[in-house]
């Protein structure tokens, strides 16, 4: 799969502001799926049909061009911030039952995220007594603000979940 995502940042009414634009195209799939709006918000969706894998390609490389003439670029290293999000575990190592748990909420820690244009997660440790999952975020602090949601759709306790901010 093939993915763009591009953020402008700017400033409106004196505040700093925000914007993100991405496309991902699988092969195979027939078509383009276009998100963009307001970092934070689920923003606005749509999916653009194309006759084959060439003109997805195509529709994708001309996404990009248009978002880097409107001023979007793709992050940099010193943009990306980290968040480290924490799931506690009741014993040294995860149960059978943690185990899935955790796949659950990994999953829904970037669904909660990607959706609004803040992140993903891009790594996962097991430490004695807990599993650290690394978000790659260009807002910390928004991006910690989802996660008690993310654990209440993964099904897992709130308490067993702490964000490094």
């Amino acid at each position: 799969m093939s993915i763009v995502r591009t953020y402008r940042r700017s400033e409106q009414d004196g505040q700093q502001r925000v914007d993100y634009r991405e496309a991902w195209f699988a092969p195979g799939s027939g078509e383009v799926i276009v998100h963009h709006g307001r970092l934070g918000t689920t923003g606005t969706t749509t999916a653009e049909k194309v006759a084959d894998d060439a003109a997805g390609d195509q529709l994708l490389a001309g996404f990009a061009a248009q978002c880097a003439e409107d001023g979007f670029a793709e992050l940099t290293g010193d943009e990306v911030k980290t968040l480290q999000v924490a799931y506690r575990l009741k014993g040294a190592a995860p149960t059978t039952v943690e185990t899935s748990l955790v796949d659950r909420l990994r999953g829904e820690i970037t669904n909660q995220l990607a959706w609004r244009g803040l992140g993903e997660v891009v790594g996962e440790q097991q430490e004695s007594g807990r599993v650290l999952f690394e978000v790659a975020t260009v807002h910390p602090r928004k991006a910690a603000a989802e996660i008690p949601a993310a654990a209440k759709f993964a099904q897992v306790q709130p308490s067993r979940v702490t964000t490094s901010l």
